[in-house]
Protein backbone atom coordinates (compact mmCIF):
# COMPACT_ATOMS: atom_id res chain seq x y z
CA UNK A 1 0.00 0.00 0.00
CA UNK A 2 1.19 3.54 -0.58
CA UNK A 3 0.63 6.68 1.39
CA UNK A 4 -1.79 7.68 -0.42
CA UNK A 5 -4.04 5.00 0.33
CA UNK A 6 -2.97 4.67 4.36
CA UNK A 7 -3.25 8.17 5.08
CA UNK A 8 -6.26 10.50 5.49
CA UNK A 9 -6.96 13.04 3.34
CA UNK A 10 -7.61 15.75 6.14
CA UNK A 11 -7.30 16.14 9.49
CA UNK A 12 -10.44 17.39 11.93
CA UNK A 13 -9.58 19.81 13.89
CA UNK A 14 -11.47 21.15 16.45
CA UNK A 15 -10.88 24.36 19.01
CA UNK A 16 -12.87 24.78 21.77
CA UNK A 17 -14.99 28.10 22.70
CA UNK A 18 -12.61 30.94 24.54
CA UNK A 19 -11.44 34.44 24.19
CA UNK A 20 -15.19 35.17 23.55
CA UNK A 21 -15.11 33.33 20.26
CA UNK A 22 -17.45 29.74 19.43
CA UNK A 23 -16.18 26.83 18.73
CA UNK A 24 -14.41 26.10 15.67
CA UNK A 25 -14.13 23.21 13.68
CA UNK A 26 -11.43 23.10 10.99
CA UNK A 27 -11.07 20.06 8.32
CA UNK A 28 -7.79 20.79 7.05
CA UNK A 29 -6.31 19.01 3.92
CA UNK A 30 -3.24 17.67 3.37
CA UNK A 31 -0.53 20.51 2.44
CA UNK A 32 0.66 20.97 -0.61
CA UNK A 33 3.44 23.08 -2.36
CA UNK A 34 3.37 25.03 1.43
CA UNK A 35 -0.57 25.73 1.21
CA UNK A 36 -3.31 23.90 2.98
CA UNK A 37 -6.87 23.89 1.83
CA UNK A 38 -9.67 23.91 4.86
CA UNK A 39 -13.31 23.54 5.13
CA UNK A 40 -14.33 25.70 8.84
CA UNK A 41 -17.54 25.58 10.71
CA UNK A 42 -17.96 27.85 13.96
CA UNK A 43 -20.12 26.74 16.85
CA UNK A 44 -22.63 29.59 16.28
CA UNK A 45 -23.51 28.08 12.81
CA UNK A 46 -23.14 24.67 12.65
CA UNK A 47 -26.28 24.72 10.20
CA UNK A 48 -24.06 26.65 7.55
CA UNK A 49 -22.43 25.46 4.62
CA UNK A 50 -18.34 25.21 5.93
CA UNK A 51 -16.19 28.28 4.63
CA UNK A 52 -13.55 26.94 2.33
CA UNK A 53 -9.81 28.86 2.31
CA UNK A 54 -6.68 28.03 1.28
CA UNK A 55 -3.29 29.61 3.25
CA UNK A 56 -0.04 28.84 3.65
CA UNK A 57 0.46 26.10 6.83
CA UNK A 58 2.44 28.15 8.74
CA UNK A 59 -0.48 30.64 9.36
CA UNK A 60 -2.48 27.90 10.18
CA UNK A 61 0.46 26.53 12.67
CA UNK A 62 0.12 29.76 13.95
CA UNK A 63 -3.23 30.69 14.08
CA UNK A 64 -3.89 27.28 15.95
CA UNK A 65 -1.09 27.67 18.68
CA UNK A 66 -1.83 31.22 19.10
CA UNK A 67 -5.81 30.17 20.31
CA UNK A 68 -4.33 27.16 22.72
CA UNK A 69 -1.65 30.00 24.00
CA UNK A 70 -4.89 31.92 24.72
CA UNK A 71 -6.00 28.29 26.83
CA UNK A 72 -8.42 27.15 23.78
CA UNK A 73 -8.67 23.42 23.67
CA UNK A 74 -7.91 21.40 20.70
CA UNK A 75 -9.06 17.99 20.06
CA UNK A 76 -5.50 17.27 18.39
CA UNK A 77 -2.03 17.74 20.16
CA UNK A 78 -0.01 20.57 18.73
CA UNK A 79 2.64 18.23 18.14
CA UNK A 80 0.28 16.08 15.42
CA UNK A 81 -1.14 19.17 13.84
CA UNK A 82 2.66 20.49 13.22
CA UNK A 83 3.42 17.67 11.75
CA UNK A 84 0.65 17.60 9.19
CA UNK A 85 1.05 21.09 8.23
CA UNK A 86 4.88 20.74 7.55
CA UNK A 87 4.49 17.17 6.05
CA UNK A 88 6.45 15.05 8.78
CA UNK A 89 6.49 11.86 9.71
CA UNK A 90 4.58 9.54 11.24
CA UNK A 91 2.35 11.65 13.48
CA UNK A 92 0.42 12.46 10.07
CA UNK A 93 -0.54 9.02 10.05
Amino acid sequence: MTDEEVLPRELPILVGAGDGEPEWLILADRPEGGQVRTREWRGDRWHAEGVEHQRPSHALLELLERAAAKGRRLNQELYRIRLWLTGGGAGTR
